[in-house]
């Protein structure tokens, strides 16, 4: 994992985002780790939860982070969804109740202030200019974001859904917007995808729904599914037409040039893509080749 991610430094990349999703490499060990052998990649984990952790204790570990790496680091925090605490057998309650007070906890730590969930001690570390970003398909996260938090994370949603959620983080205060998106450069990529896309569509919009034409419970059964180890179900489900809704694909020039209409669109801070290849050195050379193509687009608007 070091090593991709001082791929991606090298390949110019600005920044990478590391998945917190179950029995997996624990993201914020390995940030930790790159922050020591990296020198400008921005190093951010999206998203953690506050469920498996105290939120005072994923604080403190990215406040690590932010001090090895210079002051590279952001902290990503959201619900937690199936791929992250199903595994795990925990079922998220008044979810954004939790973030709210996580969110609390988190400024608390890195300020070193007291509030209800946080006394710090007298040599508590601090690191005030910490980013702290949140990721949610829902309104009501989103505008928690667009009122405490210093961003937004907007990741693996239909592509139809992408301007309602960042309106929404943007509905109190213009914040800063990650938006990432799931791309795939050839037919491999495609399959290879398709099975795992259905976590886009199992909780979208009504409105994203109806563009499916598939009932919610399909999804869900396909989600059921893919936990239980079978694939088929998900792959049947996730045609072409569907695929559409949730994933872009093409060559780097294409995929780069919808980014740039992303851009235009939406002003994120920030724009990249989801890697869903198995070759992951080939994925990023191919993504550093789509953010260049992305680059190339925008130098022709005027201003």
């Amino acid at each position: 994992m070091i090593e991709f991610i001082q791929q991606a430094e090298a390949l110019g990349l600005d920044e990478i985002w590391l998945g917190d999703e179950g029995p997996a490499r624990d993201p914020l060990s390995v940030l930790a780790a790159a922050a020591t052998r990296t020198r400008s990649i921005r190093l951010g984990v999206g998203i953690t939860n506050p469920y498996v952790r105290h939120p005072a204790i994923t604080a403190v570990s990215m406040m690590t982070v932010h001090e090895l790496s210079g002051g590279r680091a952001v902290l990503g925090l959201g619900v937690g969804g199936n791929l992250a605490l199903g595994p795990l057998g925990i079922t998220p309650v008044h979810p954004l109740a939790t973030v709210r007070t996580a969110l609390r906890t988190i400024r608390a730590v890195v300020r070193g202030e007291r509030n209800d969930g946080y006394s710090p001690p007298a040599t508590a570390m601090t690191a005030p200019d910490l980013p702290l970003f949140i990721g949610s398909r829902g309104p009501l996260i989103n505008r928690l974001a667009s009122r405490a938090a210093d961003g937004a994370f907007v990741a693996g949603l239909p592509v139809s859904q992408l301007a309602e959620v960042v309106g929404w983080a943007r509905s109190v205060r213009d914040i800063s917007i990650a938006l990432y998106v799931n791309a795939a450069f050839d037919a491999e990529d495609v399959e290879r995808a398709r099975p795992q896309m259905v976590w886009a569509l199992v909780n979208s919009s009504e409105a994203t729904l109806a563009l499916t034409g598939q009932p919610r419970a399909a999804f869900q059964a396909a989600t059921d599914a893919l936990q239980a180890g079978d694939l088929e179900p998900a792959r049947r489900l996730m045609t072409d037409d569907m695929l559409q809704h949730v994933l872009v694909w093409g060559a780097p020039t294409q995929i780069g040039a919808h980014l740039a209409r992303l851009v235009r669109d939406l002003r994120p801070a920030s724009i990249g893509i989801s890697l869903l290849q198995s070759d992951i050195p080939r994925a990023l050379e191919t993504a550093a080749i789509t953010f260049a193509a992305l680059r190339s687009e925008l130098k022709s608007d005027p201003g």
